[in-house]
């Protein structure tokens, strides 16, 4: 596999150039400002709205969509994923001019041959394998997201350098880029979503149910599965140390619980059944041709799923833990430096961080 760093990019090719960020979402806004803190001329795209009106906060420059794509020698395309077809057949495509490099941050669309851009522009991905919030908190502090990378189209012959160079000023060499493809960052989006998370979530509720039939306070099995933090840390030390070896964290009581039950936990049925959601569903474009079907019918079965989310035991269970737990992680009311306390204000429902 091939992987670049920090020393194998320079930001020369986007001297001069003008970089339009198509979108000012999560990873848009984290995009745009750590390109402008790189010395890059960064523009907006954005559609009327609260993140339109983010931008214009932030200092940027905001133009709808269609004249930003029309602007930008360089577009970073990072509207949502289910957006995107209907934005570029209306306002980016008629737009577009020899020449300008197209950057997705995710490789849905292109890969999956939802959006076929023309010949004559360069077509490449930086995918920060980390959410935006996080995009810009490295940033901000000297370090870098890893993300994968690919070039789909080199009209240009530059369309290397030109991805490397939006990679740096994002941060993303300073932790590392790697060699991929629009479809492999596309197919391992879908195996994490749809196997990996899917797996935890039906096993999840699967062991509440369980816990509580047997007795267990529903308050007390949200507690054990997630909402103590316990399990968010054991996976930050599973990141930070290994798989296994963070276990040398844990009593050897827990240690041999683990490692002589895990064996067992899997029969020949859910491995089959991984198995067909890969190879079906996502590496055979089930999957892809069936959400687009779901949101050509308005998603309805999309709300349903949610509601009934909503709905469950453990969400009910759930709403009287973590204010608790919230209160009890909370380091409010700590003292500062000095013996004096800070006080804050609550944040207000839905507010989230910039």
């Amino acid at each position: 596999m091939k992987i670049w760093v920090d020393r194998d990019a320079s930001l020369e090719p986007l001297a001069g150039k003008t970089v339009a960020v198509l979108g000012y979402g999560n990873q848009g806004r984290a995009q745009a400002l750590n390109l402008r803190d790189s010395g890059v001329c960064v523009i907006v795209g954005n559609r009327d709205d609260g993140y339109r009106r983010q931008a214009q906060k932030d200092g940027l420059s905001v133009l709808s969509i269609a004249e930003a794509a029309a602007a930008g020698d360089v577009l970073i395309l990072v509207t949502t994923d289910e957006s995107q077809p209907g934005i570029w057949a209306d306002q980016i495509a008629p737009g577009l001019k020899p020449g300008q490099a197209l950057v997705w941050a995710s490789g849905y669309n292109v890969g999956y041959g939802l959006i076929t851009p023309p010949k004559d522009v360069d077509v490449v991905m930086v995918a920060p394998r980390m959410t935006g919030h996080m995009v810009r908190t490295l940033f901000e502090h000297g370090k870098g997201a890893m993300a994968q990378v690919a070039v789909h189209q080199n009209a240009t012959g530059k369309a290397l350098e030109r991805m490397l160079a939006v990679a740096k000023g994002i941060g993303a060499t300073r932790g590392g880029v790697f060699e991929s493809s629009f479809r492999e960052e596309a197919e391992m989006d879908l195996f994490a979503e749809q196997v990996i998370w899917a797996g935890l979530t039906a096993w999840f509720l699967e062991c509440f149910e369980l816990g509580v039939s047997q007795g267990f306070s529903p308050e007390l099995m949200v507690l054990e599965l997630y909402a103590s933090g316990e399990a968010s840390e054991i996976l930050g030390a599973m990141a930070r140390n290994g798989f296994f070896k963070q276990m040398a964290h844990h009593s050897t009581t827990s240690q041999y619980g683990t490692l002589s039950r895990a064996p067992t936990m899997l029969d020949e049925a859910i491995r089959a059944r991984a198995r067909e959601i890969f190879l079906q569903d996502i590496r055979g474009g089930a999957f892809a041709q069936e959400w687009s079907r779901e949101q050509a019918q308005g998603s309805k079965l999309l709300e349903e799923l949610k509601r009934k989310a909503m709905e469950h035991p453990m969400s009910q269970a759930e709403t009287r833990v973590i204010e608790l737990v919230q209160r009890a992680h909370s380091l409010e009311g700590t003292p500062a430096p000095g013996g004096k306390t800070p006080r804050s204000s609550p944040r207000k429902k839905g507010q989230e961080h910039g």
